[in-house]
């Protein structure tokens, strides 16, 4: 990360009272050691949610980011799992505003709370702690892992919550989608690779990392890479590959549009997609 970038976003950070201090920030395990340890297996490896192999559904979305307060939308997306038949959920990252151990157990329970399968990744506001990583592990497990549904539909999460994705995770990855023809495969994450209207600063730090993403996923075939960080959603087609920023369920204000989730559906072997707004 360059120096102006890690001034601009700590200026930021001391602005917003949070309940952290800036070295926490600065001082958490690097990208390299996160990976490492959610690949080693000693963190447990998530499995597949029981689906109609025929037709199936599934959510997405980010940043719940549950302050000290406990207040989060979790409730009002689980009124959605039974009408519109969800099997399971992912959230791409900020899980918590702050990382402290309170936050992790409101965001854990209310998780739990809605009654079906989920899968996370980490966001950069969940190593807002200099603890955060050890209480996200604790709580989640990895957070770089693959899943396969059905032998249909493969979802491949990877760690950029300090904004990097890093050799062994590239390495990693490039195996992973190596086997993208087999299914329908979609790689979520927090930071956005492309957004098209918000500045380099709300993207993954290195641009050389996101041509080289880029490029792995549209020659592998991916269907999708699926984003959170920004509040809000917004789709863009590059080619045959989808970008999209999920949808967000902060309690805060958005960046732009309305809080709501990515919801998609395999049926007929095909995958289709439409945002759930609230």
């Amino acid at each position: 990360m360059s120096s102006r970038r890690v001034l601009v976003m700590s200026v930021s950070l001391l602005l917003c009272g949070c309940d952290w201090d800036l070295s926490q920030v600065l001082f958490h395990p690097t990208v390299e050691h996160r990976v490492s340890e959610s690949l080693s297996g000693n963190l447990g490896t998530p499995g597949p949610a029981e689906v109609d192999p025929d037709s199936f559904r599934f959510a997405v979305f980010g940043d719940p980011q549950v302050h000290s307060d406990s207040v989060h939308m979790l409730e009002r997306f689980a009124r959605d799992v039974g009408p519109n038949r969800i099997d399971f959920f992912c959230v791409l990252g900020d899980l918590t505003h702050d990382a402290t151990r309170e936050q992790v157990g409101f965001i854990s329970q209310a998780l739990d709370a809605v009654g079906i399968p989920y899968y996370v990744t980490a966001g950069n506001h969940d190593l807002y702690q200099a603890e955060g990583w050890d209480r996200f592990k604790q709580a989640f497990g990895p957070a770089t892992y693959s899943v396969v549904f059905a032998d249909k539909v493969k979802l491949v999460f990877i760690d950029t919550a300090s904004e990097l994705i890093g050799p062994t995770q590239f390495d990693w990855l490039e195996t992973e989608l190596g086997q993208a023809g087999q299914y329908v495969t979609l790689v979520g994450t927090h930071f956005p690779v492309y957004d098209g209207t918000f500045p380099t600063l709300y993207r993954t730090g290195s641009t050389a990392e996101r041509y080289k993403l880029q490029h792995l996923l549209q020659s592998s075939g991916a269907y999708a890479l699926v984003s959170g960080h920004i509040h809000g959603f917004r789709h863009t087609l590059a080619g045959k590959l989808h970008h999209f920023i999920c949808g967000t369920m902060a309690p805060d204000e958005l960046d732009y549009g309305s809080k709501g989730y990515l919801l998609f559906t395999f049926a007929h072997d095909s995958l289709s997609w439409e945002f759930a707004e609230f």
